[in-house]
């Protein structure tokens, strides 16, 4: 098999541009669902860490 750069890099812009063409944007309310989703995956995160630290901070102080 041989390496061809300018093959795949012209594949992959035939894909992209499939892409873009059958994609649609988002009604509103699809986008609000989406902004939920994300914001509450962050605040996840976020108590996740905190959790972490507060846990590392309890056992470095306690020993």
């Amino acid at each position: 098999m041989e390496f061809k750069p300018q093959e795949m890099i012209g594949e992959f812009f035939t894909s992209a541009q499939r892409i873009f063409t059958v994609s649609k944007k988002p009604d509103t309310p699809q986008y609000i669902t989406m902004l939920r989703i994300t914001a509450l995956g962050i605040a996840v995160l976020g108590v996740l860490g905190f959790v972490v630290e507060l846990i590392n901070f309890i056992v470095r102080t306690s020993s």
